[in-house]
């Protein structure tokens, strides 16, 4: 069975992310999400164990510890998480795997050097990814202003990225994801012999 792929995705607050996994997981049915653990309040309108699973700073800080994460940070003041369990089983059984990470966990993996595809979605424009925080209605000025300014050392940080996406339509950018997978997926890197007279001729290295 072929292991599947490590779809490594962040985006500033603001930007658009969670609008762009939904849809992602509904025209990709079987992609498989690594659910992350999370030590903020849960938002109106989330599930726990599906957008994130929410614990608390005690928690989390036993199960860093144990070593239970692939990685994790602090980000405004809140622990976030991804562990070896939630992203590693579906690869390991050929699942594609979504990563929703922020900036710090995507510079723990590529210290590590993670294999996956990594993407990171911008807004419009900074005066657009404001607007966008103050429609959301959900945090006070003080904290748009920390997730503003923390936006803005993320979008600095895009060199670390395979590929970077503007999200000005919401569908746009799912597409644009999808054709990245696509294209992923015919990699020398993923290529599995279609039958067996193939196999045996690439193991013979026969040119």
């Amino acid at each position: 069975m072929p292991k599947g792929f490590s779809l490594i995705l962040s985006a500033p607050s603001g930007t658009g992310k969670t609008a762009t996994c939904k849809i992602l997981r509904e025209k990709l049915p079987d992609l498989k999400i690594a659910v992350s653990h999370t030590t903020r309040e849960i938002r109106k309108g989330e599930k726990d164990g599906v957008d994130y699973i929410f614990i608390s700073k005690e928690e989390f800080e036993d199960k860093i510890k144990n070593n239970d994460f692939l990685e994790w940070a602090e980000v405004h003041n809140c622990y976030y998480g991804t562990s070896f369990q939630s992203a590693e089983i579906p690869l390991k059984n050929g699942h594609d795997t979504l990563l929703e990470l922020d900036v710090q966990g995507v510079e723990n993996l590529r210290k590590m050097k993670y294999q996956g595809v990594y993407l990171i979605i911008f807004p419009p424009s900074i005066q657009e990814l404001e607007a966008r925080l103050n429609k959301r209605g959900t945090d006070s000025e003080e904290r748009i202003y920390l997730r503003l300014e923390t936006g803005k050392k993320e979008i600095k940080k895009y060199k670390m990225y395979d590929y970077v996406i503007t999200n000005h339509v919401v569908e746009d950018t799912v597409n644009a994801i999808l054709a990245i997978m696509q294209a992923e997926k015919l990699r020398v890197s993923h290529y599995c012999p279609t039958s067996p007279d193939i196999e045996a001729l690439l193991k013979d290295g026969i040119d």
